[in-house]
């Protein structure tokens, strides 16, 4: 307790499984769509850093540290474990780590414009799909929020490559991108943001990703019929 005092914030709860699938029933997905003369017709990538400090309090604590970051060309990505599960005695580190892992490298092999043309079932679908079949690739339990972009080289339009920017966010994690304006008096604007999704606004709450047993949560259910069932929620 004087631990989180000294933080400023409270542990990250888990959210039960009858819980999040009440929310998702009731969520309503919001698009945004950014347009932007582009002349060259040229592959992007992103040109990124990354900086992660554990806050001093944890570290003398030996608390485990949950948060994942990742950059490479065609993706970065943010994951932020949910702490309560040290409860449990898992490790919250485990799932976004190995999860973070997995998404890498189904971006690497589904992006990067040199590798050519590959096999129909393995190309690049679209931010849930690479989730989806990163989430079933891994073995870790645990529970995360996530955060993607990704950068997508395959639109054509009118002949024309059209590279594209799509964000995938499950809960409370943030991402801005900022443009600058016509001059330098004018600074950089925000053209768009993810929205935080926290069960009924609380801080602590916020939407997970969740692979755990009937131990933790007697809801939890496993099968592939739920998963497409959550899945199909989330696209509509």
């Amino acid at each position: 307790m004087a631990m989180e005092r000294g933080l400023g914030r409270s542990p990250t709860f888990l959210v039960g499984s009858e819980r999040q699938r009440f929310n998702l029933e009731n969520m309503q997905r919001r698009e945004q769509h950014l347009a932007e003369q582009y002349q060259k017709n040229k592959p992007l990538c992103f040109s990124a850093g990354q900086y992660q400090l554990t806050h001093p309090l944890k570290a003398m604590n030996g608390h485990i540290d949950a948060d994942v970051t990742m950059v490479n060309p065609m993706m970065v990505g943010v994951m932020d474990g949910v702490s309560q599960i040290a409860e449990y005695g898992l490790d919250p580190s485990e799932l976004p780590k190995e999860l973070m892992k997995a998404c890498e490298e189904l971006a690497v092999a589904q992006l990067i414009p040199e590798r050519g043309a590959a096999p129909e079932d393995s190309r690049y679908q679209g931010p849930i799909p690479l989730m989806r079949e990163a989430f079933e690739a891994t073995e870790a339990m645990g529970s995360t929020t996530a955060l993607l972009a990704i950068m997508d080289n395959s639109t054509m339009i009118h002949g024309k490559l059209h590279p594209m920017i799509a964000v995938l966010s499950i809960g409370d994690c943030e991402i801005l991108v900022l443009r600058r304006g016509q001059s330098r008096e004018q600074g950089l604007e925000v053209v768009f943001h993810t929205e935080m999704q926290r069960i009924e606004g609380n801080a602590q709450c916020p939407l997970q990703i969740c692979r755990i047993d009937d131990r933790v949560d007697p809801d939890f259910d496993r099968s592939e019929e739920h998963t497409s069932e959550l899945q199909s929620r989330i696209k509509s």
